[in-house]
């Protein structure tokens, strides 16, 4: 009796997450939540590279035209985004706080000295005016920048919770400043939603900040959507996967078989893609298919999400008997993730009730199986 108990306290709290996730999330967005696959931002198989640069830690560095450290947005020193130099001798302007003269060189003899100081025999430089210079106040900020698909909506996730959302351009670009940081480690997320409303996984990194320092995330490649014409085809038939990226980048589709077959097409002006693929180098049964880009500028996507689909006629035999997809002869929390995974699509194996959709009269028949 104890152990039948444990079992049902047990069952209780599987459905208790799943009915508030389902509630919270809506049911399509349930699986993500327990499909690995569909939520990691980096594909081992795949190596994505992103420039971190960090403005204010003294190197120059890839995108900065000068960085002084901690001098940064000083008289004399680079500014406080290290996209140039702040005021200084010789640049024209005259800081009189610093200055008695300043006649846009660096030059000694012609009246101006090289440190900007007035020479004997020379009359004050008109210098350009100005009254003193006051240094801005510094920053502890993140850019995040990169590519992702045409006037696409981009959220934003700052340690798992929605800060902002932004539109691309029309060459799929996009530019995020983060204020108001303190000095720590984050993890930032972003996604994608396409013009057709296909959201991408979720690309996520954790990243260092220090204090009065702009660190500049670049390189970002959000991956493509991807979308499938069909879940079901004989064998033979023409398969469309389709999906956007960022305009006229090359995008590869792998198909997992037996072994990986992998094709090549390019995006459109407007970042469209689509593969027409052939089945019949496909044996019969179930498959898997995802896509990664390469931008004309060279960025490198990881992996889109993983979809599955089906190749030959579904039979009666195809339906899975107590709810046991995975055939090992149980009914647990494996079967349970597939069965999510086919949330609010239809399998034949999946679809217990055979109702043409995986919902929840199929979740109760699992549940009513349930060996654990």
């Amino acid at each position: 009796m104890a152990r039948i108990s444990r079992k049902l306290s047990y069952l209780r709290r599987i459905i208790l997450v799943f009915l508030t996730a389902v509630t919270i999330f809506g049911a399509t967005s349930v699986a993500p939540f327990f499909l690995f696959g569909e939520v990691q931002a980096v594909d081992l198989q795949s190596q994505v590279t992103i420039v971190i640069t960090v403005c204010g830690n003294g190197v120059v560095e890839v995108g900065e035209s000068c960085d002084d450290g901690a001098n940064n947005g000083q008289y004399g020193y680079c500014k406080t985004d290290c996209s140039g130099m702040g005021p200084h001798c010789g640049d024209g302007i005259l800081q009189s706080n610093y200055e008695e003269c300043d006649d846009g060189n660096t030059v000694s003899g012609d009246g101006c000295s090289s440190s900007c100081q007035t020479e004997a025999a020379a009359p004050p430089s008109a210098g350009g005016g100005g009254g003193g210079y006051v240094p801005p106040p510094k920053e502890t900020k993140v850019i995040l920048q990169g590519k992702a698909y045409p006037q696409a909506t981009l959220t934003l996730l700052q340690d798992g919770k929605v800060i902002t959302t932004k539109k691309t351009d029309s060459q799929a670009n996009f530019k995020i400043e983060i204020t108001g940081l303190t000095a720590g480690t984050y993890t930032f997320g972003l996604w994608a939603e396409d013009k057709k409303g296909r959201r991408s996984i979720t690309f996520s990194f954790t990243t260092s900040v220090k204090k009065d320092t702009i660190t500049t995330i670049g390189g970002i490649f959000i991956p493509p959507t991807i979308e499938l014409e069909k879940f079901s085809v004989t064998r033979g038939e023409i398969l469309n996967i389709l999906g956007q990226t960022a305009p006229e980048s090359e995008v590869t589709i792998s198909v997992e078989s037996p072994e990986e077959i992998t094709k090549e097409t390019e995006a459109d002006e407007e970042g469209n893609w689509d593969y027409p693929f052939n089945t019949s180098l496909l044996a019969e049964g179930l498959h898997t298919t995802r896509a990664k880009a390469k931008s004309p500028e060279g960025l490198l996507s990881s992996y889109s999400k993983v979809l599955s689909f089906h190749v030959g006629k579904f039979g009666v035999e195809e339906i899975c008997p107590k709810a046991d997809f995975n055939k090992d002869g149980k009914t647990n929390l494996v079967d349970f993730s597939i069965m999510l995974y086919w949330w609010g699509k239809y399998n034949p194996c999946v679809d217990q009730n055979q109702n043409g959709i995986v919902d929840l009269p199929d979740f109760s028949i699992l549940m009513y199986w349930w060996t654990g």
